[in-house]
């Protein structure tokens, strides 16, 4: 009954509104007809109107509501509308912001708090993805002209440049070692060449694996314990054991078509990835089973993520939005009736989107040259109090009283 009253007082406020402004805008008319430009009515009565339309179009929410807090947004690619940020991503503490773009070729870091540009470097051509070591002290960026260059975080100074013979898609780091990992395109006009991921094992950059994707490598991804990585290109996506350095699993739909990105779940049992048609699949790879292919756009998706609490997935692409589904409906109702738990609009479209370490913040990159971060804002009411707990039991005091 409380939510029945709240809706219709909001109702009515929207109701008064409208009908505020168009008495001001009535009068407005009447002033003007009797030619007494009154300047000071005018100006009061015009920002009442700009005011109560503002107040009418707010995005509300109640408390505890599925949502993306807006925090800043910064331009990644000076060219801006022009231009593209292709990768933008965490570092492993949260801390800073990486982003590599498509058409001014540059690597710039960020500082999380406040979107201060730390350092920025460019290189050759277009910067198709970078990404964080482990231990949060390099950053790798793979280019057009066939390099890897890797960074030092904390200067920008190079530290590292990898020459191949193709240009690479698919660049990502594991998450409990300094191993780095790229996925070539494949060049059928040369020969016989690419569609191999190689993985490099630092501080001697030794080439200590090769995997054999058979295709264009678009995205990599690894399970949080790195036995396995995901592999998204042409075709579809492979599950390499990396223990055994075999494919574990490969999804090839009927229909062919060019996987653009993909991820594991927090447990690494189910892969959700995308197409260019804007399909998205859901799948328990291991038991070897679709448990969903679902399309709410029908245009492509350049990203999808899995929130680390493991219960909402999210897309962006090309259209304006950033959609949240709760995987407990992905899993249980059919396309038309599986709901999106919440969108934003984000302004343009987007080519790559990740969470911090704990979910508790997004940052997307976008085709219009900004990268913009987000506050996740869940649906847990009991979330601070499970915070004040847990925090209050490590305390000083608490262990006093024990």
């Amino acid at each position: 009954m409380q939510g029945d009253g709240l809706l219709k007082a909001k109702a009515e406020i929207h109701t008064s509104i409208r009908a505020s402004s168009s008495l001001i805008v009535i009068l407005v008319v009447i002033n003007i007809n009797d030619n007494k430009m009154n300047y000071r009515f005018l100006c009061l009565a015009f920002c009442v109107l700009f005011l109560s339309i503002n107040f009418l179009h707010a995005q509300q929410y109640e408390e505890y509501q599925l949502r993306l807090e807006p925090v800043w947004s910064r331009v990644a690619d000076a060219l801006g509308e022009p231009g593209s940020v292709e990768s933008a991503e965490f570092s492993p503490n949260g801390k800073y912001i990486v982003s590599g773009t498509k058409y001014d070729n540059s690597v710039i870091m960020w500082r999380t708090s406040d979107g201060q540009e730390l350092w920025r470097k460019y290189a050759a051509e277009e910067v198709e993805r970078v990404g964080f070591s482990a231990d949060n002290q390099y950053v790798a960026a793979c280019s057009e002209d066939f390099k890897i260059t890797v960074y030092e975080a904390a200067t920008g100074d190079i530290e590292k440049v990898i020459e191949l013979k193709v240009a690479v898609d698919g660049l990502t780091w594991a998450h409990g070692r300094n191993v780095l990992a790229i996925g070539e395109e494949k060049n059928d006009r040369e020969g016989d060449v690419g569609g191999i991921i190689r993985l490099y094992q630092m501080p001697d950059w030794e080439e200590v694996q090769t995997l054999d994707f058979g295709g264009t490598v678009n995205e990599l991804f690894f399970s949080s314990d790195d036995q396995y990585l995901l592999a998204t290109g042409h075709g579809g996506f492979k599950v390499f054991d990396l223990t055994e350095g075999k494919v574990a699993h490969a999804y090839r739909p009927k229909d062919y078509d060019i996987f653009v990105t993909g991820v594991f779940s927090p447990d690494a049992h189910h892969v959700f990835a995308a197409d260019r048609k804007g399909n998205m699949h859901l799948v328990d790879w291991k038991n070897d089973k679709i448990r969903k292919i679902f399309n709410h756009t029908g245009k492509k998706i350049e990203s999808v993520s899995w929130h680390p609490n493991g219960d909402y997935l999210t897309c962006v692409g090309h259209d304006s939005y950033i959609r949240v589904y709760r995987v407990s409906d992905v899993m249980t109702y059919k396309n038309d009736r599986i709901r999106v738990a919440h969108k934003s609009w984000a302004g343009d479209h987007a080519e790559y989107m990740d969470f911090n370490a704990d979910g508790s913040f997004l940052v997307s990159a976008h085709q219009n040259g900004l990268i913009k971060l987000w506050a996740w804002m869940g649906e847990d009411p009991n979330l601070n109090d499970k915070r004040h707990r847990k925090v209050s039991s490590t305390q000083s005091d608490a262990k006093m009283k024990n």
